[in-house]
């Protein structure tokens, strides 16, 4: 019991449930194969292998093979549960994903243990296909799926609040003793039990009303928006497609630009367009000329007169750029952002008397940097491809904690040298993730950092409770929209002396592509 989770053998097993949502969540990216075929047949992979690892494989395997299964068990801890589960699965993947019969299929998962002879075998495949699984990896989808399943209970029990997640009462109220001065002085004072719980609703209540404010802009500037559900989906099925939609989004990716000044046309190879028009890129070969497509004409412009568009599956608006559309700056950054600080502030640790500097930009450049501590080398090297070869442009590299950890590097180098105040690095860090579109799948990773949220956050904060769930239900709302917000928005404008060209000396420039890129 000491290797597992406390809650594993609790009545209700919730230990072992949130370990069999983990299994499934990391079999898309590992076995996606068997993830397609589990699928399409509706099979539940935890009715088979919830027992085994209730029993670590005590029941299903050789007696030989289980000694060996549980030296590595009790010397690495419970992320063997899952390695041997993946080398199982791996062993028979081709004959599982050839089996067009769901009653066969489940029989041959069934029998997956009892099959195998080789515990050499089992124990290097299951290396080769999930060795780089790590005790911390697991526990942060640990209590991700904790949550869920917490909160999913409570809604069973409260069935009258179903649209919306109910507060989670984990602890009874047990008295205290007196404190004392010092504890006065030296720590921030909790508020009253009911006092907090109205203040979670009106921070709730105001979030959402400005997250709704924003998609009725979308709405009212662009009729298709209207298809859209404004409705929060709280149901168990949607986190888990939040990862694979993340993970599908760059097959439907389109490359677009929107133009920064009028380019006219000469030749009968050059595509004219004028300020702001949006244009299909087809070809990037060539670093200064690029081919594009405009209103069922095709060829080659300055690639310098254009500015690429981070749309990544969804279709450009102009309803959410703010170089178009003033108005979505005032809801963003005035309404939307306000909002995000006061749920990141809520039961943040402060001091009374003291008073050290604390914000929530400071707990999420920690957290940031400590998703990259646990695999700093895998992750530094994605991230320097990124910039090198811009791999990132097709959405195949960054996983959701590795954008977060390059966009709060890019706030600091640029924002520092600017000397603005910790509440622009916010702003422009919201606006980066609605550009993105994982604004809350970053707060599901902040979430999942237990060690910075508990030396950050008092027990009654959103983000030590399941309420953080909640607020991710309404933050993807806005994922649903395009967004293209300028990250320099409130940075000081940059003086530039630059004598202008005439007209005509221009256009001649450019007719002969003699000009600077510059222009």
């Amino acid at each position: 019991e000491d290797l597992v989770p406390a809650s594993y053998y609790s009545n209700t097993l919730i230990g072992v449930q949130a370990d069999q949502r983990v299994l499934r969540q990391l079999i898309i990216s590992l076995l996606p194969r068997l993830d397609l075929q589990l699928k399409s047949h509706d099979i539940e992979l935890s009715l088979i292998t919830l027992h085994w690892f209730l029993t670590a494989f005590a029941s299903v395997v050789h007696m030989k093979i289980l000694l060996r299964i549980w030296d590595l068990f009790f010397f690495d801890g419970s992320v063997v549960l899952f390695q041997i589960t993946f080398g199982l699965l791996k062993m028979k993947e081709d004959e599982l994903v050839n089996i067009d019969n769901s009653a066969q299929i489940f029989n041959t998962l069934s029998d997956l243990p009892s099959d195998i002879e080789d515990v050499d075998e089992l124990i290097e495949v299951s290396l080769n296909t999930a060795g780089s699984l790590t005790g911390v990896f697991i526990d942060a989808h640990r209590r991700k799926h904790l949550a869920y399943l917490l909160a999913e209970q409570g809604a069973l029990i409260n069935p009258d609040t179903a649209n919306n997640l109910p507060k989670q009462y984990v602890q009874r109220r047990t008295l205290k003793r007196s404190r004392s001065m010092i504890s006065y002085l030296f720590s921030a004072q909790e508020e009253d039990y009911k006092e907090k719980n109205i203040r979670q609703t009106e921070l709730v209540s105001n979030m959402r009303d400005s997250i709704l404010h924003v998609a009725r802009h979308f709405q009212s500037i662009d009729p298709k928006n209207y298809e859209i559900s404004l409705q929060a989906d709280y149901s168990m099925e949607s986190h888990q497609k939040d990862h694979e939609d993340y993970v599908l989004v760059a097959r439907n990716r389109r490359r677009r630009a929107k133009a920064l000044l009028d380019f006219e046309r000469h030749d009968d190879d050059e595509l004219g367009f004028r300020k702001n028009d949006i244009i299909t890129i087809i070809s990037m070969k060539d670093e200064h000329c690029w081919v594009g497509e405009l209103n069922g004409l095709r060829g080659w412009f300055p690639a310098k007169f254009v500015e690429l568009l981070d749309e990544r599956s969804k279709q450009y608006t102009s309803a959410g750029d703010d170089q178009v559309t003033e108005g979505i700056t005032d809801l963003v950054r005035g309404c939307l952002c306000p909002q995000v600080k006061n749920i990141l502030e809520h039961g943040m640790k402060k001091s009374s008397i003291i008073g050290g500097v604390c914000h929530p930009w400071l707990f999420i450049e920690e957290a940031a940097r400590r998703e990259v501590e646990r695999d700093f080398d895998s992750v530094y090297s994605r991230l320097v491809l990124c910039k090198t070869y811009r791999l990132d442009e097709d959405g195949k590299v960054l996983t959701p904690e590795e954008l977060l950890y390059r966009a709060v590097h890019a706030i600091n180098l640029t924002h520092e040298k600017a000397h603005v105040q910790m509440d622009v690095k916010l702003r422009t860090w919201i606006c980066i993730g609605l550009n993105e579109q994982v604004l809350h799948l970053w707060l599901e990773t902040l979430a999942s950092c237990e060690h910075v949220v508990n030396k950050w956050y008092h027990r009654g904060s959103f983000l030590r409770s399941p309420g953080w769930v909640q607020i991710k239900c309404e933050l993807r709302i806005l994922s649903k929209f395009a967004f293209s917000l300028s990250e320099d928005w409130e940075l000081p404008l940059k003086k530039e002396v630059a004598k202008p060209l005439k007209e005509g000396v221009r256009d001649m420039l450019v007719k002969h592509h003699l000009f600077s890129w510059d222009l």
